[in-house]
């Protein structure tokens, strides 16, 4: 008798153990991400038969990625970046209609499948014919195609545009439609980010907003060059609707964000720094001190960001430095080629009889937010000065240059005094 009940404790500590082993083996297979990185980790370099010989073939365990279910897609604008967007998304298989108003545009998409004003060198075909971008030029159409449960719109319409136009027709627009907005911009006459603009135009506070930004030529999606975005929304789901229908693993990668504040700000006040880039070129400097320009105009951007209620750690990601990077240092950006174009001794005026540049009206709003948020930002002040000709470019060098001395970074490990970054 004495025997075995002394065993009893170690039967129990036994089998108490056998049961933490088998729940935490089950555990794991259930985590894709423990699964995904053993794989990475010891596998990657086996083919199948080996990884089989092994015992347990891990790479069975991970979920190959193949789309979600068919969305339907309505992209508004059939310009350079609505093409792009539109392609991206029919890409990922979903049904993808194009609105636009000129008819001859909308024929020659439908039948050509191509877009004959913007990036016509480009097939709107998809490979293995599995989907097919369809234009309509009328509002009847539109209406249609807007009645689908689910859909989803993509913004692409220029930004001054963008408010009087879904004030125009927000009859049409669902209240349960998910609005993705493309546009890179603020609102001028209410000096509104694009989002509260487009939630007043419809009169709506709860209208599903999502917002797609990133360093994003249209030329180069089409091309199928690998490009990568971010998409905020304040429904972190509706953002990974976006990411789920407009990432395709090859081409296109979109990573998701809870901070639409910071990606507005980050893709709209990219513009104007993208001007002052362009000026530091026409001025006839080389890289050091564009380089210099875009570090600390980023800095002035975290800032502006933070204080507006944005995550400044946004302005670090896809939606911040890297559109900075790609508008600053591309001959493509209109913004970076207005900056060289003025300070070559042209007007604003004539520049913008050939484009659209929308880094000079945000330059005035960037200073009016300053402005409210008592910040100096002095390389967005210089842009300015030198777009309003307020100053001569060599002021603006002297201005820059000439500021006091000061720690580069704050909170320092060797400095714990508080410190002005101004």
């Amino acid at each position: 008798m004495t025997a075995p009940t002394a065993n009893i404790p170690t039967i129990v500590a036994l089998s108490f153990g056998a049961g933490i082993f088998a729940a935490t083996h089950l555990l794991r297979l259930r985590d894709r991400e423990r699964l995904r990185k053993a794989c990475s980790r010891t596998q990657k370099h086996l083919r199948k038969g080996q990884r089989a010989a092994l015992g347990v073939d891990l790479t069975s365990y991970i979920p190959i990625w193949k789309g979600t279910s068919r969305q339907k897609v309505v992209v508004l604008g059939a310009g350079a970046f609505g093409t792009a967007m539109a392609y991206a998304a029919a890409q990922g298989g979903n049904d993808v209609v194009i609105y636009m108003r000129d008819k001859n545009q909308c024929h020659t998409i439908n039948t050509e499948h191509r877009n004959p004003r913007y990036l016509s060198e480009f097939s709107l075909l998809m490979e293995g014919g599995s989907s097919e971008i369809r234009g309509i030029c009328t509002l009847e159409d539109l209406k249609v195609e807007l009645e689908t449960s689910g859909v989803v719109i993509v913004h692409a319409l220029p930004c001054q545009l963008t408010p009087p136009w879904f004030r125009e027709h927000k009859d049409i627009i669902p209240h349960d439609a998910l609005i993705c907005v493309t546009a890179k911009g603020l609102y001028l006459p209410t000096q509104q980010l694009m989002g509260h603009a487009i939630l007043d135009a419809l009169d709506r506070a709860e209208q599903p907003l999502a917002f797609l930004s990133g360093p994003s030529f249209a030329e180069e999606i089409m091309k199928g060059n690998p490009t990568t975005l971010v998409v905020a929304s304040d429904d972190l789901f509706q953002a990974v609707r976006i990411q789920r229908m407009m990432s395709n693993f090859k081409t296109i990668r979109v990573f998701t964000s809870d901070d639409p504040v910071g990606v507005q700000l980050g893709g709209a006040l990219k513009n104007p720094l993208a001007v002052g880039a362009g000026m530091v070129a026409g001025m006839g400097f080389g890289t050091n001190t564009l380089s210099a320009v875009v570090v600390r105009a980023s800095h002035e951007l975290r800032q502006l960001a933070a204080a507006m209620g944005g995550n400044p750690r946004t302005i670090d990601g896809l939606a911040g430095i890297g559109d900075l990077m790609l508008t600053c240092f591309s001959s493509q950006s209109r913004n970076q080629r207005c900056g060289q174009r003025l300070m070559k001794g042209e007007t604003v005026e004539d520049i913008q009889k050939e484009y659209t540049v929308e880094g000079i009206p945000t330059a005035d709003v960037a200073i009016i937010y300053g402005d409210m948020c008592g910040l100096k930002l002095p390389i967005f002040r210089c842009v300015h000065a030198l777009i309003h000709k307020k100053i001569t470019p060599d002021e603006a060098v002297m201005s820059l240059m000439g500021r006091r001395s000061q720690y580069e970074m704050k909170n320092s490990p060797r400095n714990s005094r508080k410190i002005s970054f101004s």
